[in-house]
């Protein structure tokens, strides 16, 4: 280690003087928190000689192919685009998954369609999209969804409906974008797995009717032969990929019995002859298994990964592991880990972190003996600037501990404050740099966000302590109970809290309004939920009335017996009892929402007009669910920063 060239303080130094000059280094302005990363989804060429990522010049997303020798790039416009990441197919063609919000024949509604868009680094980045136009596709929402490359022939394997409605594993060729099909499916099949060598190797069929999983090889004959006949029940999994030595590793969420002890979805092996789960690859005592790490030229599961505070890799390649143990020697005190890598491992792009810090890459270079910067997601943020973002737990009133975040601005307390539940609500607050508590408390607000009960990432138990509790329940008290901690530490000032959300977030926004008038000074909820009974009839429209995400909605709320549930739905639904909101309200809503209708908005804009309370809903025209462009971004922090200077501000 004596030779390992060390940068990383050098590294904070650089961020700091090259992408700064003195006058930027006062506090930032909105931009610096509305812009896309400067530097995301970075990704190594196989060969190693080449860094591909996404970024952002003048408000247009930008596709970016450098040369990390010459420092000469090229790249291309990927605007009106969501994007979600980068791989390479081979040295020449790098494919791009993106989604974008559009109409889709057969789908009632708009919907977010996902594809891949393949580039042709050799050709001037011409790009085409792959299984655009197929004779053999049916209705398919996503097709972007890599099972595997077939290490022979460099095919991509992408799972894809059949106009008989049947998934089906195609072959396809990602610099013609010629497509056929590897392997047949049937109306069940679900899920597709391939071996080391990038071949069908097997599937999942799931049979609504019999609410039964099956497990199927290739058999005789081409056929797909059923490993699990019998009708025990089982923890339902989904396949991974296959483990070096060959075995098949699959992720489960084992739900307990009522005696049974509380168990964190985990990684196993899976029995092909008998379909049974085996040794446990990884399970967590606290926190649950989060995703698989796979080795894009080989197929193979790598390592596991689960959120503790930051994200935390188990490397089962002792190669990798080696590897990440002199990352973290190099870069003491922050949270680093390994996002891609050549294929012959002789340099890694390495993402680090702190509860302070927005992401910085770096390059590690094995022959060098070095590890040097790439370059800042958010340049124009310095270590100066933000506070950090504290991981913390408090005692809800039944006494179970809850993990938080808290961001508190410079100096003393106590604060004014936002609540700033997260969506999902099967979804979790991680740490790090998060553009909307750092912005609040750039401008002087105290922001807590509690992973509250019917959260992910604690276990089953965890998340379906949140079950039937929505509003009046639990999930809200926790909430409420966050408040009354911060008032008694003398961090929150008791009149000046004001609860802001997004998704389930704005949910719980206005059910926090709703349901404890007396504990917020006003509430925020962008893209909200405010009518149940109406969210539901819009989710069984959209999906059908035996859909598993009915049933889901369903079970989450209140119960599966319709009538229960629809007393239960209006019990805890906002715009039934907008008369006991008191609080200012603000409204922020996309037209082009595609999870929460924009309808549930304007429910609750007349609720409250019609009780004279004081509310303003803002329309985003192109807006999303996810606020994907910039200016989205600007004019919902804008508004968000008006909204809390005139009601809970100085």
């Amino acid at each position: 280690m004596s030779r390992f060239r060390i940068l990383a303080v050098l590294a904070m130094i650089g961020v700091l003087v090259s992408c700064l000059s003195p006058a930027q280094a006062r506090q930032p302005g909105i931009e610096a928190f509305v812009q896309a990363p400067n530097l995301r989804h970075a990704r190594l060429s196989p060969d190693g000689t080449r860094l591909a990522f996404t970024t952002e010049q003048d408000g247009v997303s930008v596709l970016i192919v450098r040369d990390l020798a010459s420092g000469e790039i090229q790249g291309s416009r990927i605007d009106d685009l969501r994007t979600h990441g980068l791989r390479w197919a081979n040295d020449r063609i790098l494919l791009l998954t993106a989604s974008e919000v559009t109409d889709i024949w057969g789908v009632e509604g708009r919907v977010d369609y996902r594809a891949l868009l393949a580039f042709d680094t050799a050709g001037g980045m011409s790009y085409r999209q792959l299984l655009r136009r197929s004779n053999r596709l049916g209705l398919n929402l996503n097709l972007a969804g890599i099972a595997g490359i077939d290490t022979q022939t460099g095919r991509l394997m992408i799972p894809a409906f059949d106009d008989d409605r049947r998934l089906n594993l195609l072959s396809v060729d990602p610099a013609e974008g010629t497509a056929r099909t590897a392997a047949r499916g049937s109306r069940d099949t679900r899920d597709w797995v391939v071996d080391a060598s990038g071949q069908p190797a097997a599937r999942i069929d799931y049979s609504n009717n019999r609410n039964r999983q099956t497990l199927r090889i290739p058999g005789e004959g081409g056929g797909w032969a059923a490993i699990d006949q019998d009708e025990r029940e089982r923890p339902s999994y989904s396949l991974r990929g296959f483990l070096p030595d060959g075995r098949l590793a699959v992720s489960t969420r084992p739900i307990p019995g009522q005696n049974a002890p509380d168990r964190r979805s985990g990684l196993f092996v899976l029995s092909l002859e008998t379909g049974e789960l085996g040794e446990t690859l990884f399970e967590h005592a606290q926190y649950d298994y989060s995703r698989t790490v796979m080795d894009p030229y080989t197929n193979l599961v790598v390592g596991v990964a689960w959120t503790e505070d930051f994200e935390q890799t188990t490397w089962f390649d002792p190669d990798l592991a080696a590897r990440q143990d002199i990352v973290d020697a190099s870069l003491p005190g922050q949270n680093a880990r390994m996002q891609s890598w050549d294929r012959n491992r002789t340099r890694f792009v390495v993402v680090a972190e702190t509860s302070d810090m927005p992401p910085v890459y770096y390059l590690y270079d094995v022959q060098a003996q070095s590890i040097d910067l790439l370059g800042a997601a958010y340049p124009d943020i310095t270590l100066d600037v933000l506070q950090p973002r504290q991981h913390i737990r408090y005692e809800a009133r039944d006494g179970v501990s809850i993990e938080a975040y808290l961001t508190q601005p410079a100096g003393e307390g106590p604060f004014p404050t936002v609540v700033l539940p997260h969506g999902g609500p099967a979804s979790r607050d991680s740490g790090g740099y998060d553009d909307f508590a750092h912005y609040l408390a750039s401008r002087g607000y105290a922001v807590v966000q509690p992973n509250f009960r019917g959260s992910s990432g604690y276990g089953y138990r965890w998340l379906e302590a949140g079950y039937g509790e929505w509003g009046t329940g639990v999930m809200q008290h926790d909430l409420s109970d966050a408040v009354d901690r911060l008032v008694n530490a003398g961090i929150t000032a008791p009149d000046r809290v004001c609860i802001v959300g997004a998704s389930y977030g704005g949910y719980a926004a206005l059910a926090g309004l709703a349901f404890t008038p007396d504990l917020y000074a006003c509430g925020i909820s962008v893209a909200g939920v405010s009518d149940l009974p109406d969210m539901m009839g819009y989710v069984r429209e959209r999906y059908g009335p035996s859909h598993w995400i009915l049933d889901s909605w369903e079970r989450r709320l209140s119960g599966s017996d319709e009538a229960q549930t629809q007393a239960a739905l209006r019990a805890v639904s906002p715009a039934a009892h907008a008369e006991r909101i008191s609080a200012p309200v603000l409204l922020i809503h996309g037209r082009n929402d595609t999870v929460v209708p924009i309808d549930q908005s304007r429910i609750m804009e007349r609720a409250l007009r019609r009780e004279n309370h004081d509310v303003q809903l803002i329309t985003l025209d192109d807006g999303d669910h996810w606020l994907t462009s910039t200016e989205m971004r600007r004019r919902v922090l804008s508004e968000i920063e008006t909204f809390l200077a005139e009601h809970i501000g100085e």
